[in-house]
């Protein structure tokens, strides 16, 4: 919703809607693409060893001064990624990471949304 507004597309705005998420396939600009996936045999539990690694991956990334977003829509058609990256069909793509250099101009990367307080989503125990 945030980024949608960022961008000028009302709720209602069924066509703006569909060109904005669009957008999501032309990377928003981006110059480079890294597809994270994982071997189809591995469990549950590797995905989060694999969220993990995409996490620092992005910090990496920022610590040398290179934006990313990681965008969960880029697996929604592995075929092609396979057929144009030569992914062996027992590597599941899990999702994409986009980055380069940011442009603070552009409309989505002026997107900020708010953020629940950490004691609402974590319990700690003493």
């Amino acid at each position: 919703v945030a980024l949608y507004r960022e961008l000028g597309v009302e709720r209602r705005d069924v066509e703006g809607r569909k060109r904005a998420f669009l957008r999501n396939y032309e990377l928003f600009d981006a110059p480079h693409v890294a597809f994270i996936g994982m071997h189809k045999s591995f469990g549950s539990s590797v995905v989060v060893d694999v969220g993990i690694y995409l996490g620092q991956l992005m910090l990496a990334l920022t610590a040398h001064g290179i934006a990313s977003c990681p965008m969960g829509s880029l697996r929604n058609y592995p075929d092609v990624v396979r057929r144009e990256l030569d992914v062996p069909e027992d590597i599941g793509i899990l999702v994409g990471l986009c980055f380069g250099y940011e442009d603070p101009d552009a409309p989505a990367n002026r997107t900020r949304t708010t953020r629940e307080a950490l004691d609402a989503n974590v319990v700690f125990h003493e």
